[in-house]
């Protein structure tokens, strides 16, 4: 009997202590989902912010204003938001590391120009 119990309490913090670790941003195909905030598809993998709640809600958006937006409207407290570096589509950042820039020369799913870069050096060439 008491085996049987040692084991469910193995199992238990087994699962406990996996979902302690770092959370990571999920990789999406292309129109996969569909934005949390305006609900288009999200095709255009250089803007996709993904934004991960204290709770272990995760919202995926098609446009940085998207993620501002739905924030404020809906109060949440984000625990991380990742943003997609505009120059490489494999690669989510956290926003504490990007540098945002909006600009005429970028055109972005809902029309606000804003982008995320690694550095200062490539966000250079696209500031007005």
């Amino acid at each position: 009997m008491w085996f049987k119990n040692f084991k469910l309490f193995l199992l238990f913090f087994t699962v406990v202590f996996y979902n302690c670790g770092e959370v990571k941003p999920e990789t999406l195909s292309v129109g996969e989902l569909k934005c949390s905030h305006c609900s288009m598809s999200i095709v255009d993998m250089r803007f996709h912010t993904q934004l991960i709640t204290y709770k272990g809600k995760r919202y995926h958006f098609d446009a940085i204003e998207c993620s501002d937006q739905f924030t404020k409207q809906n109060q949440i407290k984000a625990k991380q938001i990742w943003m997609t570096n505009y120059l490489n589509t494999n690669e989510l950042l956290p926003k504490e590391k990007v540098i945002v820039v909006q600009s005429k020369k970028i055109r972005s799913p809902m029309g606000g120009g804003f982008a995320a870069f690694k550095n200062h050096e490539d966000a250079f060439p696209f500031q007005n």
